[in-house]
């Protein structure tokens, strides 16, 4: 506001008044105004350095943050600005094509220096500013300026405006087969990426794999991670020993270092040992200081997690992350049926079948490439009812599955002769009434569920003959010759099988009605928790259908189980602490084999081990095999308990 008169009385009038824009006394009174500049800063949309300055009149405030080219003004303030918040940072939009090179080297270093897992191999900001500033000259401070300049220089001079990666590292690059930027799986390459960062989810080495290859993952391979982080891992396993093995590779990095140097390289794009890290740093360690070591002794949980490999699961387009995690159990729980799946789809091979009845007329190979030339590997597999001919990515998964495929084609072909095997065995009314007795224990779905006593009987034992005779060897079938040939046999020896089968199943049973009586004995005098154990043994040996389930070698020595068992029942009468205590020690094992279940090898060699186990604690006159102890047993779990 101006006024043209001011009153003074007892207080101040302004008479005759009229409001004016501050924009008209700068326009008007540039001679009289104070001018102050301040906040110098890169603007990426103006490409300059730009400021603020404040404008006053005789002390009144006319513009307080006016946006000013600070550049014009300051030129040596500006140049430091432009260098270091435009260059270095990349934040310019330029044609002068030095800055984006520069920022791919600056990455790469960046990289290496991840790789290393070593902060300060990398050039600091300030040092790539000044690197700017020595060879710019006064006059750049600012984009139109830069590319004005850079477009009449000659190529020679461009090139010196480019970093290596030699002018940006400290210490010395490492080389790329320390840490490799890819892992091969046949004609695949999973991308791979280092980050140093502790306490990151992806600190350490992180493989991209794609969705449909998961399973195709070799686990003891992953074990070694990149070459470079081969003696850091390897002394963080030797740290983990117990202290009275680790003080034999003292210094543990001495000894890493050696392993380090005699291992680990990849070959192929891949890790070239084909143990896994643990395994093979045992035999090291054994081998170089004679004192045996195993791979169990090493406490993998207190290793850092960047010395663990970071698996990074890709969709099957490979454009969103589906999970991370450095388990690769873990990821295959969660996603193995669908990479299953997918691996399925990409295969090339165009193998698959389904409701298979009879045995393919082609071919089956072991193995045949599959997507992106990973090896695929065709099997049978057992549906139920039917067999199907599918593609898997793991060549253990394959051979376990095209036995059961196999026997299930063998099964539909023999469907007849197992029928007729059935009606001719001769099963005495004795025999099918104690084995209904076991029968009654639990009640059977299927078609053992509607069948009398004696036919029972009779499937139990036709079934367990036909799986003794493809209990092996069914790996091999992979044509309609060996399928034949093979079912030929089968069909010959069924019945002989099944008549074999019943003569032991007839001293079996016998045997089981004598070691029960025991137990109803009216002279029992040990404790009650004695004569549980001993009828849940005798429930854990003959339980509904073991006839048919339990593997021709381990029925063999079912009479002397049972015998062992029978005398057990008898001292156990005169002297039952002894017996209790014997009960004891065999508990842990008990308890270990009730909590896993059935159906791995491992640990079913462990039950029948355990009954020889028995035969030798309590009825040793009866011969045990040699070598079983209760030490021995308690290694064996421990192994298996992990």
């Amino acid at each position: 506001m101006l006024s043209a008169t001011l009153l003074d009385t007892e207080r101040v009038w302004a008479l005759i008044n009229a409001a004016i824009e501050p924009q008209w006394a700068i326009d008007e009174l540039p001679h009289l105004l104070s001018r102050r500049q301040s906040d110098p800063r890169w603007s990426r949309a103006q490409g300059r350095v730009i400021g603020s300055e404040q404008i006053g009149l005789f002390g009144l405030v006319l513009a307080p943050k006016r946006p000013i080219h600070y550049g014009a003004l300051f030129p040596e303030e500006s140049r430091p600005i432009f260098a270091r918040d435009a260059l270095v940072t990349g934040e310019i939009n330029t044609r002068s094509v030095f800055v984006k090179k520069n920022l791919a080297v600056l990455e790469k270093a960046k990289d290496e220096e991840a790789k290393q897992r070593r902060a300060g191999l990398v050039v600091d900001d300030d040092w790539m500013a000044q690197w700017y500033l020595d060879r710019l000259p006064a006059h750049v401070h600012n984009v139109q300026a830069l590319d004005a300049w850079y477009a009449k220089l000659p190529p020679a001079d461009k090139a010196t405006l480019e970093w290596s990666l030699d002018d940006l590292m400290i210490g010395e690059a490492t080389t790329a087969s320390r840490f490799p930027p890819f892992l091969r799986m046949g004609d695949a390459q999973l991308a791979v990426r280092y980050r140093f960062e502790p306490g990151a989810a992806d600190d350490g080495m992180t493989i991209a794999v794609p969705l449909h290859l998961l399973n195709a993952l070799d686990e003891p391979q992953l074990s070694w991670l990149a070459p470079g982080f081969v003696g850091e891992k390897a002394a963080a396993l030797i740290r983990s020993l117990p202290k009275a093995q680790r003080r034999n590779y003292v210094p543990a990095p001495d000894f890493a270092r050696a392993f380090a140097e005699a291992h680990g390289a990849w070959s192929g794009g891949r890790p070239a040992e084909p143990d896994t890290f643990g395994g093979t740093l045992a035999r090291f360690l054994s081998r170089l200081t004679g004192v045996p070591v195993s791979a169990l002794d090493f406490d993998q949980s207190t290793i850092e997690p960047h010395l663990r490999t970071n698996l990074r699961l890709l969709d099957r387009d490979g454009r969103h992350v589906l999970a991370e995690s450095r388990d690769l159990g873990d990821l295959r729980e969660r996603f193995g049926a669908l990479a299953a799946d997918a691996f399925a789809e990409t295969a090339s091979t165009g193998l698959a079948q389904e409701a298979l009845t009879a045995f393919p007329p082609t071919h089956i190979p072991e193995a045949v490439r599959g997507a992106g030339g990973v090896p695929a590997f065709p099997a049978l597999h057992d549906d139920g009812d039917t067999a199907s001919l599918q593609v898997f990515a793991q060549r253990d998964e394959a051979m376990r599955s095209h036995p059961g495929g196999v026997r299930r084609l063998l099964r539909i072909a023999l469907a007849d002769r197992m029928r007729q095997a059935r009606k001719q065995l001769p099963v005495s009314p004795k025999t099918a009434l104690l084995y209904a007795a076991i029968e009654s224990a639990a009640k059977r779905g299927g078609e053992a569920g509607s069948l009398k006593e004696g036919d029972r009987l009779r499937l139990d034992l036709v079934d367990g003959a036909f799986d003794a005779l493809t209990a092996e060897g069914l790996e091999a079938v992979r044509d309609s010759d060996a399928f034949d040939a093979r079912l030929e046999q089968v069909a010959k020896g069924l019945f002989p099988e099944a008549t074999n089968r019943l003569r032991q199943a007839e001293a079996i049973l016998a045997a089981v009605a004598d070691a029960r009586a025991k137990f109803e004995s009216p002279l029992m005098g040990w404790a009650s928790g004695n004569l549980d154990d001993m009828r849940a043994h005798l429930a854990w040996l003959t339980p509904p259908g073991f006839l048919r389930d339990t593997p021709a070698a381990a029925l063999r020595e079912y009479p002397r189980y049972l015998k062992a068992l029978a005398l057990r029942a008898e001292r156990a009468l005169r002297d039952p602490a002894r017996d209790q205590a014997r009960m004891l020690e065999l508990r842990p094992f008990v308890q270990a084999l009730e909590n896993a279940g059935s159906g791995d090898p491992e640990w079913d060699g462990l039950r029948w081990d355990l009954e020889e186990l028995r035969v030798s604690l309590f009825a040793q006159e009866l011969g045990a095999r040699s070598g079983v102890s209760p030490k021995k047993l308690a290694q064996r779990l421990a192994q298996l308990s992990g």
